[in-house]
C-alpha cells in the first residue's frame, strides 16, 4: 500500500474516532435534575395574590425544610377551596376545586421578593403560567 492511501487511511478513522468521541460525550456530562430554587433571601412563605381570579389568596407556610400551602380563599366564594399540598425536590405544587366548578393544580417555578411563578393546569385539559403577587 503506498504511502498516499495510508495517509488518507489514517486521516479518515482519526476523523471517525474524534467523532465518535464527540459524540459519546454527551452522556459523559454530568447534568442536574435539580429544580429551580428560590432567589437569595426569597421565601414562598406568605399570601400571594392570583391577579388571574378576582381575589384568590393562596397562603403559603414554611414546613418542615420546605413549604405548605394552607389555604387558599377567593373572598367572593368565602372558603378555603385547597384539597392538596405537597413539597418534594424544592417544588411546591397545589390543588383547589372551585365549589361546583373546576379544580386547579399549580406547580413552582421560581420565586423572588414579590412574585412567585408557577405553572397551572385544570380538570378541564387547560394550562398556563401565572405569577402571584405577593401582599402585605
Amino acid at each position: 500500500m503506498n504511502t498516499q492511501k495510508k495517509f488518507w487511511l489514517v486521516l479518515i478513522g482519526a476523523i471517525l474516532g474524534m467523532a465518535i468521541i464527540a459524540c459519546s460525550c454527551g452522556s459523559l456530562v454530568p447534568t442536574s435534575t435539580a429544580q429551580p430554587q428560590p432567589a437569595a433571601g426569597a421565601s414562598m412563605a406568605g399570601k400571594w395574590l392570583d391577579p388571574d381570579t378576582t381575589g384568590t389568596i393562596t397562603t403559603i407556610t414554611s414546613q418542615n425544610g420546605g413549604y405548605a400551602v394552607v389555604s387558599v380563599i377567593n373572598p367572593d366564594r368565602g372558603q378555603n377551596e385547597l384539597t392538596k399540598t405537597s413539597w418534594s425536590n424544592g417544588v411546591l405544587t397545589w390543588t383547589y376545586c372551585i365549589s361546583g366548578g373546576n379544580c386547579i393544580t399549580s406547580v413552582t417555578v421560581s420565586v423572588n421578593s414579590t412574585s412567585l411563578e408557577t405553572t397551572w393546569s385544570d380538570d378541564r385539559g387547560y394550562s398556563g403560567t401565572t405569577t402571584f403577587q405577593r401582599q402585605p
